[in-house]
């Protein structure tokens, strides 16, 4: 993180010096309030045959602040972010092989991600500190923890799963952690070995650094600021496998960004 903020400590200071001979610059600060509508673009490796999936946009908060620097109808914007992102996952597959019985299981996860995040956007403003707005920029983020929820649903017709009580709905505890390794999951594979009473838990592992760009509209009316952008992930957040090989799995960032700012000390 030092590194990072060193960088844009020393980008912020390259675009200073370069402009300033050109156009009367002025220097703001401010806090920043928005909404992540994200999701995950995925791939993954050696889906068993009659498994579907899908992946569904979540909300998260994205709160902040953000500097910013503008040279006449040109303005930088760094922003230090604390930004949520995840998706929600569902996988649904379908057992008819004892006809006419039919079992449906159903499993649905909701993996919610922290970052510290550093988006570098340079915006243009039709009217300069006021107007229609376009930007667009490169954004580095740094995993900082998570939560989610997760649930299984299992429903069935056929008398020997009835019997056992397992057609119903069972909540699963879902961890999320960061590392070069997928967890081999192991207490849910003891779970599993044991029944589903014993409180399976699934724990998903991410790769702590993401980048990648941002693009969007927005309008600034004075010291007030709203955009409305989509985030390209750039980078795969899927780990090796447990014991440390390359998957062929893919996850990344995709989402939707609406944001306000308000700007003290214009000079």
């Amino acid at each position: 993180m030092k590194n990072l903020f060193s960088a844009l400590l020393l980008t912020a200071g390259i675009v200073g010096a370069a402009t300033t001979a050109q156009a009367q610059s002025s220097i703001e600060f401010g806090p920043r309030l928005g909404l992540n509508i994200s999701t995950f673009s995925y791939q993954y490796p050696n889906i068993p045959v009659g498994l579907s999936n899908e992946a569904k946009a979540l909300t998260g908060v994205q709160v902040g602040g953000t500097l910013n620097m503008s040279f006449g109808k040109i303005a930088f914007q760094p922003s230090l972010l604390f930004s949520q992102k995840g998706a929600e996952l569902k996988f649904s597959a379908v057992d008819n092989t004892s006809v006419p019985y039919v079992t449906t299981v159903n499993y649905v996860a909701k993996p919610k991600l922290n970052y510290l995040e550093i988006p570098l956007n340079v915006v243009y403003t039709s009217q300069e500190d006021h107007g229609f707005q376009l930007f667009a920029g490169p954004y580095v983020a740094f995993g900082v923890g998570g939560s989610g929820t997760s649930n299984l649903t299992i429903t069935s017709n056929d008398p020997d799963v009835l019997i056992t009580g397992a057609a119903n709905s069972f909540p699963v505890a879902l961890t999320i952690e960061y590392g070069s390794r997928q967890n081999a999951n192991e207490q849910l594979n003891n779970a599993s070995n044991n029944g589903i009473n014993s409180s399976p838990t699934v724990i998903a592992t991410f790769r702590r650094f993401d980048a990648g760009l941002n693009a969007g509209v927005g309008y600034r009316f004075g010291p007030f600021q709203a955009q409305l952008g989509y985030g390209l992930g750039l980078l795969n957040l899927t780990p090796n496998d447990p014991d440390g090989n390359e998957t062929n799995g893919k996850i990344y960032n995709r989402g939707f960004q609406l944001a306000a700012n308000y700007f003290f000390g214009s000079k």
